[in-house]
């Protein structure tokens, strides 16, 4: 089967609607496939039109970190009608759009000028705003070539236009997960470096061993998920941007049969 399990849409900060991306995925055949969008799940819970000869399995990607590190945290088959989960996306969206203001102010500061009219049109109708949002306005404007040109200057963690923001730990993460009857897997850890060994003892239900930034290291992350017995995961975190692999839908594949598991997890 053709399988992608970590995809984001224009309700985070992809380039394509969800009703654009589950059309995507048909076309390009796919049998399985989560939109995955950040600490948001307004795909599943806005009324979008989402293509049916695809099957969807419901997920969201949260934010965590530890000790300096990005930590995301995936959740699937979750229940987009659970209250608590509902309230973490609509307190998360309102502290994300404060904090994307707070970075248009610091790049403004270092002399980038942007459309706050075109963000806040994004804002009233609904949408959120992150730094990719902002890094391809940058790329319009002309100041970089391309959106990892803007993230390896200014935007980087810890960078001149870097803003934080406070976010739940990782157990609260998997603990909401399993409150809205999800499983908690933990996102591409070939992106995670000195924090990986302790974010390896937390109580995950899963691990993404089959994605872009995990090349070479497949075997690794395999052998942690049977040594720990939990779920085999996978997806191309397709997000649509010009410069980022995979630019289309359906072009990163992986063994699916190692992930049949999952995909059987609650299969109605």
């Amino acid at each position: 089967m053709k399988v992608d399990l970590h995809m984001h849409t224009t309700c985070s900060d992809g380039v394509y609607t969800p009703e654009e991306l589950t059309n995507l995925a048909v076309q390009a055949g796919l049998d399985v496939m989560s939109i995955s969008d950040h600490d948001t799940i307004d795909a599943y819970t806005t009324g979008c039109r989402l293509n049916s000869g695809v099957r969807i399995i419901p997920a969201m990607e949260m934010s965590s970190d530890y000790d300096g590190e990005d930590v995301h945290v995936l959740g699937y088959y979750l229940n987009t009608e659970n209250a608590a989960l509902q309230e973490y996306c609509a307190q998360f969206k309102m502290r994300r759009q404060m904090r994307a203001m707070e970075i248009v102010e610091r790049c403004e500061s270092l002399g980038y000028v942007l459309d706050r009219e075109q963000i806040e049109g994004v804002l009233a109708r609904g949408g959120t705003i992150g730094r990719p949002h902002i890094a391809r306005m940058l790329v319009a404007k002309g100041y970089f070539p391309d959106v990892t040109a803007v993230f390896d200057t200014i935007l980087y963690r810890g960078g001149p236009a870097y803003v934080p923001y406070r976010r739940k730990s990782i157990d609260e993460c998997i603990e909401l997960i399993h409150q809205a009857g999800g499983l908690a897997v933990l996102a591409h850890p070939g992106l995670l470096h000195a924090a990986l060994p302790h974010v390896l003892t937390h109580s995950f239900d899963g691990i993404e061993v089959y994605h872009p930034k995990n090349r070479g290291r497949y075997e690794e992350f395999l052998a942690v998920a049977e040594e720990k017995g939990w779920y085999v995961s996978g997806g191309s975190d397709f997000h649509g941007t010009t410069g980022r692999y995979p630019e289309q839908v359906g072009v990163f594949s992986f063994d699916s049969a190692r992930i049949e598991p999952l995909l059987q997890y609650k299969k109605k």
